[in-house]
């Protein structure tokens, strides 16, 4: 039997404890969009191998947001399970295909667990929860 002090102090802890929310999902922020030319392609996974081999047909999510120089963002409220990887891309010239000439890629690209231009993680190193996600754009000049 739990004596009125203890339960007083239950009580007190219980105000004092952070509530936990229901997911609202995931937000992204991307930033450093160069110019306000075509659309950012994202792509979300929730499954390793689709992310791994890039499958956009086996994204569980997408978008195609409108371009702005410096950051946009974008909500998905019914993705609130996780985790979750992205990969995006600044489709230039709308034909939803990423650009590369022989030697570089010609449009920006980015995903999560990426902070270089030069990487390309694997789903584990590139997984996020639902919450805030920000990943830059990189461009090869």
């Amino acid at each position: 039997m739990m004596t009125q002090l203890a339960k007083g102090a239950l009580i007190t802890l219980a105000t004092l404890l952070p509530s936990i929310a229901p997911a609202e999902g995931l937000k992204l922020t991307v930033e450093n969009v160069r110019n306000d030319v075509g659309s950012i392609v994202v792509l979300v996974f929730d499954k390793a191998r689709a992310f791994n081999n890039l499958a956009y047909r086996r994204a569980v999510d997408y978008a195609d947001i409108p371009a702005r120089p410096g950051k946009v963002t974008h909500r998905f409220p019914e993705l609130t399970a996780g985790p979750y990887a992205v990969f995006l891309f600044h489709d230039e010239n709308g034909d939803w295909d990423l650009n590369y000439d022989t030697e570089r890629l010609l449009e920006g690209v980015g995903a999560t667990g990426a902070p270089n231009p030069e990487d390309m993680p694997d789903f584990d190193a590139a997984s996020v929860w639902p919450g805030e996600v920000t990943v830059k754009m990189h461009y090869y000049e």
